[in-house]
């Protein structure tokens, strides 16, 4: 409902990482064998072609050969139409390429340290699906010796450790609807906590570990149906975000208590004394950064005159915000005072930065970069 992205809005357009989905098309299997044949992910259009180099004089006569057979031009002429088609767009391409078709597609995203900065919960589609993994965050920068601890036909979202790293709080998008689940930090005791509460997303825990703050529908009159048009004009967010709220709940799914009204708040967090909630507020199209008291009251916004702010994550001691603003170039990493004063730009790379996370120690900035597909990133916080 975010991001990634979206997964971005985190991983590909304005789709949410729960409305993720990697659905593949596969066109013209008859010509797998063929020798100059590859197969390319188009991840644009989220289908695999087969593309094949094949000359005009071939084409001509396949389209012939087969006309003569009585074929149909809305199914067997489509195929050879099509191929030809790539063929010529392929020779008549002008260098250099402004698009580069990717091979593979990776997603990492929704990082998050371990309490004690040992370990980095995300999810990842390395091993098929969208799934909460772990990695060692002094382990190999590849993520070779990353871990899947979550399985099953669902997908997953917006993983959260506990405040003493025992569990994890993670997001399970079962039949179109998203709930919010807690596990071992290993990946067992896997336990429901959100039941018939529409669609809830982006669970974080309070810093005592007594209740979860996640984003919901519940409490809106009424869900609005996705609007692809609208959402492909917003630069973040989608227009379902206008009617989520915030909530608190016990990990055993108990004691559910409202905090907002009126709909457009996402993205939100405790401060590390459990005194302030942080989050992105959404009106229509303009996104910002807003602070709240932890009841919901004395809401204002910090992001001042930009509008196109997100991601909001605080830093260890409370003190300042990490966050994502949109620039011409696209989303890089800010800093502020936790009042919005002493705005710092900490990116300026080839990209688009988001999801910035503090370690504890305050030494680094972990975030997701999307740069073809969604990878992490790491660098050192300012002083």
């Amino acid at each position: 409902m975010e991001d990634p992205d979206s997964y971005v809005n985190e991983c590909s357009g304005n789709l949410s990482g729960i409305e993720r989905r990697h659905r593949y098309e596969e066109v013209s299997p008859h010509f797998d064998s063929h020798p100059e044949a590859r197969i390319v992910n188009d991840t644009m259009n989220k289908r695999r072609i087969c593309v094949v180099a094949l000359p005009i004089g071939w084409c001509i006569g396949l389209l012939l050969a087969q006309a003569e057979k009585g074929a149909t031009w809305g199914k067997r002429l489509s195929l050879p139409l099509l191929l030809c088609t790539i063929t010529v767009f392929a020779a008549g391409q002008e260098f250099p390429l402004k698009k580069v078709p990717l091979l593979t597609h990776l997603v990492d995203y929704e990082a998050a340290w371990s309490p004690n900065g040992r370990q980095i919960v995300l999810i990842s589609n390395r091993h098929g699906g969208m799934k909460v993994h772990i990695l060692n965050a002094s382990g190999d920068a590849d993520g070779s010796e990353m871990q899947q601890i979550t399985s099953g036909p669902n997908e997953d979202d917006s993983p959260a450790w506990s405040p003493d790293g025992r569990q994890i709080a993670f997001v399970s998008v079962h039949d179109r609807v998203s709930d919010i689940f807690i596990m071992n930090a290993d990946g067992g005791d896997v336990r429901q906590v959100t039941h018939n509460l529409g669609q809830n997303i982006h669970p974080m825990w309070s810093p005592d570990g007594s209740r979860i703050l996640f984003n919901t529908t519940f409490f809106g009159e009424s869900t609005p149906q996705t609007d692809q048009a609208s959402d492909e004009k917003r630069v973040i967010g989608e227009k379902r975000d206008d009617s989520i709220d915030l909530a608190t709940i016990r990990p055993d799914g108990s004691d559910l208590q409202r905090i907002t009204h009126g709909g457009g708040y996402t993205y939100a967090s405790f401060s590390p004394d459990g005194k302030w909630i942080l989050h992105r507020r959404q009106h229509g199209e303009v996104s910002q950064v807003f602070i709240m008291s932890s009841d919901g009251s004395g809401d204002h916004n910090v992001s001042g005159s930009s509008t196109l702010d997100g991601w909001p994550s605080w830093s260890p001691d409370g003190n300042k915000i990490v966050f994502s603003r949109h620039l011409q170039s696209g989303f890089q990493i800010f800093v502020m005072n936790r009042d919005g004063t002493r705005v710092r730009q900490l990116t300026d790379a080839p990209g688009e930065f988001v999801n910035p996370r503090w370690s504890p120690d305050g030494r680094r900035i972990l975030c997701g970069r999307r740069l073809g597909g969604v990878s992490l990133a790491v660098f050192q916080a300012p002083m």
